[in-house]
């Protein structure tokens, strides 16, 4: 068995021809807030407002969602670059069966709890009960969007980066089609208000899940056997949840800062809200080309360590750094310049929400710097095995340096939103220059080693055996 990767695997194909792919389908995901909010806003600037907590949860279910996939995506390429096929089998078979369960209890607990979600968000009684029926509603979607990013997972580790993206753009067109014809009630459709977009999303998403499914196993050559989905190995459970689960609660983390920070932004009143949701689109274009790189660069480093070349891994890292560092400071300069005023006014061209976001522009650039590093390293560290250190860090600084920080500004100096993202910028600087020390230090060496003896060497050893035998 060889350690090294093979000359097609995406060890060898580089950081563009993972990551471009990659971004554009983690903006499909992306854009299916962006686009009903942008669709909605013909509606008013209420009817924005109203999205708000369905988008909070729609991103926060992709965090949770992620707590598998991370670890079924590593694992996969990890397995792959150690050209250890069976374990392979294995994970994809449990990574469908878990990802199943999983968006089951997160559509029952926004189902049921969305009354409770809409009041611990402080969402304005006038736009309380339409916030909740529109969760009650995008919630059906969670469970397709489980398996949506399983196979996307899957796929990747594969270096089958482009698949995931071909059909999560058909999702968004058809988004765009059903609210066309579910908002505003054309050609003989019913006018369901905002409503009609939780409708197209769910439908959307689950039409894709069928493609998605098709194209695992035809690019992983794997037959899938239900049956299996729930037979749970323990060796593999416990190897997906040590990548998946420190990782997913580090984006954990930040979502229910966010959330908590969303809802301290909601005793601003609806217009700080709308444009809180609005300007978080914009931010979101940025990180999202952020952590595609970082994806990809997990993918290859994945791949790395599965043979063993930590050399290599050290050297892919420090150049998706100096490319993220320098894409991302000439995108998020632009923003106080042109790009931001010129996002703003899709949503809305309510004067007051121009206002509110103008300032925030220029906190961006510093923010943005500080985050590419979070995310590109923080990244990496998983896929060498160090993920403890990333979540003990994300806990500190967010709610140790972002959350203090923000309610300072923004509630005692009475800065209102802006203080509360000049409290968000804090943390990715702090915690960014953490992250670069971590990696260069090379601590993360000796757990990747232990990492990759527990995991792998066993299975060599054995495949060695039955060769004699």
């Amino acid at each position: 068995m060889s350690l090294t990767s093979s000359p097609t695997s995406p060890a060898q194909r580089g950081l563009f021809s993972l990551s471009w792919p990659i971004f554009i389908d983690l903006s499909m995901h992306f854009l299916t807030v962006t686009i009903n909010t942008f669709m909605v806003g013909l509606l008013s600037i209420e009817s924005v407002a109203e999205l708000n907590v369905g988008g909070q949860a729609f991103q926060l279910a992709f965090v949770l969602f992620n707590f598998v996939n991370i670890g079924v995506c590593v694992c996969c390429a990890q397995a792959l670059g150690n050209g250890n096929k069976s374990m392979v089998r294995r994970i994809i078979h449990m990574a469908f069966g878990l990802n199943i369960v999983w968006g089951i209890a997160i559509v029952l607990v926004c189902f049921f709890g969305a009354d409770i979600i809409c009041s611990l968000m402080n969402i304005p009684s006038d736009i309380h009960e339409s916030s909740k029926y529109f969760l009650m509603i995008l919630s059906f979607a969670f469970i397709a969007e489980a398996m949506n990013l399983c196979c996307g997972a899957i796929l990747r580790a594969y270096g089958c980066t482009k698949d995931p993206m071909y059909i999560n753009i058909c999702a968004n067109i058809l988004i765009i089609i059903g609210n066309y014809l579910l908002l505003f009630g054309n050609f003989g459709a019913p006018q369901l208000g905002i409503y009609g977009a939780a409708v197209s999303s769910v439908v959307s998403r689950y039409i894709s899940v069928g493609f998605l499914i098709y194209f695992v196993i035809k690019r992983t050559k794997i037959h899938l056997i239900p049956k299996f989905f729930f037979v749970i190995k323990k060796k593999i459970l416990r190897q997906i949840f040590s990548i998946g689960l420190p990782g997913a609660a580090e984006n954990l983390t930040w979502q229910l800062q966010f959330l908590f920070m969303t809802s301290v932004v909601g005793t601003f009143g609806t217009v700080a809200l709308a444009t809180q949701g609005i300007y978080f689109q914009l931010c979101g274009l940025i990180m999202l080309f952020s952590i595609s790189v970082a994806m990809g660069t997990e993918i290859i480093v994945s791949h790395y360590v599965g043979g063993m070349r930590f050399a290599m891994a050290d050297k892919q890292v420090v150049h998706s750094v100096k490319i993220g560092m320098t894409i991302t400071g000439i995108l998020s300069i632009n923003i106080p310049f042109w790009l931001g005023a010129a996002v703003i006014s899709i949503f809305t061209d309510d004067p007051r929400v121009l206002a509110l976001a103008q300032p925030i522009f220029y906190v961006s650039v510093v923010m943005e710097v500080g985050r590419i590093l979070n995310i590109i390293i923080i990244n990496s560290l998983r896929a060498v095995g160090d993920t403890k250190f990333p979540v003990f860090m994300a806990v500190l600084s967010m709610w140790g340096v972002s959350v203090p920080v923000g309610c300072f500004f923004g509630i005692h100096m009475g800065y209102g939103l802006l203080g509360v993202w000049i409290g968000f910028c804090c943390d990715e600087c702090f915690r960014g220059l953490i992250m670069l020390i971590r990696w260069k230090t090379k601590a993360w060496i000796k757990p990747c080693i232990k990492y990759y003896k527990l995991n792998y060497m066993k299975h060599a050893g054995n495949k060695k055996a039955k060769l004699a035998s």
